[in-house]
Parts: structure tokens; C-alpha cells; sequence
């Protein structure tokens, strides 16, 4: 028998490392994703990544004996439906964009968190985010200048990069909600409901759609789901234990992760241009997610 205990401490002994590991098994999931045939609804993708999610975060709730409906659960119901429209964004971008790029455009989340954090729990919009978002904006904008993109042999359609935009911006949304249940709620009870609203969202529709995956792609699916699980667990241990300056920062692993898998495995070209946006977009989350210390 697994010792849940035992292992959250040694988990929690981690501290930062905690984002590191987050970052290299989102990094996986994201590279499942792209390896799955085009044939399988993104949908369905998203389902079988919350069933297995579900599954695993059941069980340990159980074993912990934690009440798995929580206190707050119309916070916890629209965290699951912000989880899962992020998911299915963030998925369609890594199916239609290089996985470089889409990765650095979710990666401008940070960025929004302090948006929303200024709109919807009342935290003060600084001139560093100001700023930031500038900066992180003229990144963005020399990655995808379509002049540099037709160098490298990439053609992006605009609807691939609104929709990896919206995920960014559920996800942000997504964060606010989980910092605010931070402060109630048991971080499985958190965890366990982005797969439940998922799931029962997500069924019909794929029921309807249904297409049987080969055992390649099944494979692939049970990577998802593995990685994803790994990656939330991390995730949420790690925002619970540093400051979100530092996590953010942290997090940003994933770009450096999604780039050498593009590059390995998907022949993706990495440009001056990409380095450049990365590296503006990489300054403007650090500058939003760093409080300024006024002299005395």
C-alpha cells in the first residue's frame, strides 16, 4: 500500500524542484498531443486525460478520507469549466502550431493572471505590469511576424493563434480561481474537480463523435493522462509552498522543454526571431511577477 502521507512530504521536501518536474511532465503531455493523429477529436483527447485524472485523484481522496465535494462548489465548478476550455485550447494549438510557438503563447498567462488578479480579487494594476505587457506583446508579435515565419517553411492560420491565446487566458482565469480555493479548499478536492466538470461537459460530445483510437494512439492518450496527473500534482504543491513571482518564473521551464521536443522530434527550426520573442515575452513575466521594493 501506497503511504499518500509519506509521499506528499517528500513531495513538499522539493520545494522549487516541485515547478521544475511540473514543467518537464506538461512538457510530455504536450509532446503526446502532438503525436496523436489528427483522426481523434480533440475532445476526446481531453476526455480520456480527465477520466484517468479522475480515476487517480479519486482514489487518493479516498484514502486520504477527504470530503470530495468541497465548501465552495460553484468556485470549484467554474474552475473545472475554465480547466477544461483551457485544455481544449491549449490542445488545438499544439495540433495546428509548432509546438515551439504554441508554447510560448500559453506561456503569456502569467501575464493575465494579473490582469484578472487586479479585476476580480482587487489587486492593484502597477506600471511594472503595464510595462510588462508591452514588452511581452512585441515578443509575441516577432515570433509570429509572418515574413520571419515564411523563412522557416511555418504558416500559421490566425484562428490557431486566437484560440492558443484564449487558452492562455482561461488558464490565468483558471489560476485566480485555484489561489482563491487555495485558502478553503483541500488541494485534491481542487485538483479532482477540473477532470470532474470535464468529463460530464466533454461526454456527450464525444459521444456523439466517437472514433476508436488504435493501441499507438492509446498509448500516446495514457501519456497524456499520466503526465498531465504528474504535472497538475507538481503544480499544485509547488504554487502552495513559493511565491507566485517565483513560480511563474519557474514555470517558464516548459518553453525551454516544448523547444528541444520540437526540435527532436518535429523538425521544428528554431530562429533568431523565436530566441528574441521568447526571450521578451520570458522579460515581461518576470517584470509582472515581480513586486518593486521601495527604497526608504
Amino acid at each position: 500500500m501506497i503511504n499518500i502521507e509519506e509521499l506528499e512530504k517528500r513531495i513538499n521536501s522539493l520545494k522549487k524542484y516541485n515547478l521544475v518536474f511540473a514543467s518537464f511532465f506538461f512538457s510530455l503531455m504536450t509532446l503526446c498531443v502532438k503525436n496523436i493523429d489528427k483522426r481523434i477529436p480533440i475532445f476526446e483527447l481531453v476526455l480520456f486525460r480527465s477520466l484517468l485524472s479522475l480515476i487517480i485523484t479519486l482514489l487518493i481522496i479516498n484514502i486520504k478520507n477527504i470530503n470530495p465535494w468541497g465548501k465552495n462548489k460553484p468556485l470549484l465548478i467554474l474552475r473545472g469549466f475554465l480547466g477544461t476550455l483551457a485544455l481544449v485550447c491549449i490542445f488545438y494549438a499544439i495540433r495546428n502550431m509548432p509546438l515551439s510557438i504554441s508554447t510560448v503563447i500559453q506561456y503569456t498567462y502569467p501575464i493575465f493572471i494579473s490582469i484578472f488578479a487586479a479585476i476580480f480579487i482587487n489587486e492593484k494594476i502597477t506600471r511594472n505590469i503595464i510595462f510588462a505587457l508591452i514588452i511581452a506583446w512585441f515578443g509575441i508579435l516577432t515570433i509570429l511576424n509572418p515574413s520571419q515565419l515564411s523563412i522557416v517553411n511555418v504558416e500559421i492560420e490566425i484562428i490557431s493563434i486566437l484560440i492558443a491565446f484564449l487558452g492562455a487566458i482561461c488558464t490565468a482565469l483558471a489560476y485566480v480561481t485555484v489561489k482563491k480555493l487555495s485558502f478553503s479548499e483541500d488541494i485534491y478536492v481542487i485538483i479532482e474537480y477540473f477532470p470532474l466538470v470535464s468529463f460530464i461537459t466533454l461526454l456527450p460530445i464525444v459521444l456523439i463523435n466517437w472514433v476508436t483510437p488504435n493501441w499507438s494512439e492509446l498509448v500516446w492518450i495514457l501519456g497524456i493522462g499520466l503526465f498531465t496527473q504528474l504535472g497538475q500534482t507538481f503544480l499544485t504543491i509547488g504554487l502552495k509552498n513559493l511565491p507566485a513571482s517565483e513560480a511563474s518564473i519557474i514555470n517558464y521551464l516548459q518553453v525551454l522543454f516544448g523547444s528541444i521536443w520540437g526540435i527532436l522530434f518535429f523538425s521544428e527550426i528554431i530562429n533568431i526571431n523565436f530566441l528574441l520573442g521568447a526571450s521578451l515575452v520570458l522579460l515581461g513575466t518576470i517584470i509582472s511577477t515581480t513586486k518593486i521594493i521601495k527604497r526608504t
